[in-house]
């Protein structure tokens, strides 16, 4: 049994040697999250500003499904080009296509402006992804990522309707202009890339030769980490853009409701905090199943919930579930390709979910019900069990040298 004291010490001693990178790597990554994180703020903003439904909703996606077919194709060139240059690249084509949007009074032109953040975001968190999946510790700095992220939404949610109010979506977008220029000198801390790529390249031939597929996007296990996040996306995000309106039409308070989606967010963050210090001292196999799970019971929980205390019961699980689990998934791509290629495509899978989750939830309520919606949620997370426990073993078997 690990001495708790003496880990904590070595997590922080670890932390203050690395906190350079740490700071990097999660401004680089902050960058392509900002739009995510304000989205349902800056959506009412538009609305309220004389855009319909779909003209608002179509901006986000736009943004999104560009950040995620960005991602996928830079991921070719991602062993062969700066990480530091992809993320300053990337910040400063967001920060240009934030500031058109602020300044924007055509919806033609707001359209330009969220395409060049989409794709200024996916190149972004492509350099960012790529250097933490280089590292043996991976896990942990996604962790802390993901943990960090959290906090910024939770600041996001509670602050920027303040800016935003009688419509004014160019101070939102402003907001997200401000905080991705502060980002940019924290990002030129991003390393070039690791060193031992140059190993790997002069000895080519011996590496594919002992790696076989897991250095291809195509290989087996590549393709189940891919397939897993994207179904687990496309679920996490289904419910989170409904996760306001189920409860409210299930007859709990709307005064209420807001407040028990931000004690979600911020609880969950202990999720992330866990992760990190964990890392994989447990292996991968009992973090994806245990954090996958509590998420599930906690989506279920918050569904169905027929009262606040219900539903803050289970908002505290799936969010606990969400940031704890999110960094092992993840990791996963890091374990199978140091290069980071695996790595830049599953985050382009996971945004690729997120954009299409509330489309696909929005039909099912639709057509059906928020409690078909339920169901569909659970099959899409035990899916994304099942695709990703195999992967999990096979990491675990290779570190083991099994």
């Amino acid at each position: 049994m690990p001495n708790l004291r003496e880990d904590l010490d070595a997590f922080i001693r670890n932390a203050q040697r690395e906190w350079r990178f740490v700071l990097a790597t999660f401004a680089a990554s902050g960058v392509g999250y900002l739009g995510s994180s304000a989205a349902p703020v800056i959506v009412s903003a538009l609305i309220e500003s004389g855009l319909n439904h779909q003209q608002a909703g179509d901006l986000g996606t736009i943004e999104l499904m560009t950040l995620a077919l960005t991602t996928s194709l830079v991921m070719p060139y991602v062993p062969r080009v700066s990480h530091r240059r992809l993320a300053i690249v990337g910040a400063l084509l967001a920060a240009t296509g934030l500031l058109i949007s602020a300044l924007s009074v055509a919806y033609s032109t707001m359209i330009i402006g969220r395409l060049l953040t989409g794709i200024g975001s996916g190149i972004a968190i492509s350099g960012a992804n790529a250097a933490v999946a280089a590292r043996e510790d991976a896990e942990r700095i996604f962790a802390i990522i993901w943990t960090g992220g959290g906090a910024i939404t939770a600041m996001l949610s509670v602050n920027l309707p303040k800016v935003v109010t009688g419509g004014n979506y160019a101070m939102g977008f402003g907001t997200l202009l401000v905080l991705c220029v502060v980002a940019l000198p924290f990002i030129r801390w991003v390393p070039p890339r690791p060193a031992s790529y140059g190993q790997e390249s002069a000895e080519e031939g011996a590496d594919e030769a002992d790696a076989g597929s897991t250095l291809s996007v195509f290989g087996l296990q590549a393709l189940l980490v891919i397939a897993g996040t994207f179904i687990y996306a496309v679920g996490e995000q289904a419910v989170w853009q409904f996760a306001y309106t189920i409860p409210v039409e299930a007859g709990i308070d709307e005064d209420l409701v807001g407040p028990i989606l931000g004690f979600t967010t911020v609880m969950g963050l202990s999720g992330g905090a866990i992760a990190a210090w964990l890392g994989t001292r447990l292996g991968r196999i009992f973090p994806v199943v245990i954090g996958t799970l509590a998420c599930l019971g906690g989506q279920w929980t918050f569904l169905s919930a027929a009262n606040p205390w219900v539903l803050a019961g289970g908002g505290l699980f799936w969010g606990l579930g969400f940031y704890f689990v999110s960094p092992f998934q993840i990791g996963l791509a890091a374990a199978i390709d140091r290069r980071g290629r695996v790595a830049v495509a599953t985050g382009g899978s996971m945004n690729f979910g997120y954009a299409l989750g509330p489309t696909i939830a929005g039909r099912i309520i639709h057509h059906v019900n928020s409690e078909a919606l339920v169901y569909v949620i659970v099959a899409m997370t035990l899916s994304s069990l099942f695709l990703l426990l195999p992967v999990a073993i096979r990491a675990d078997r290779d570190e083991r040298g099994d």
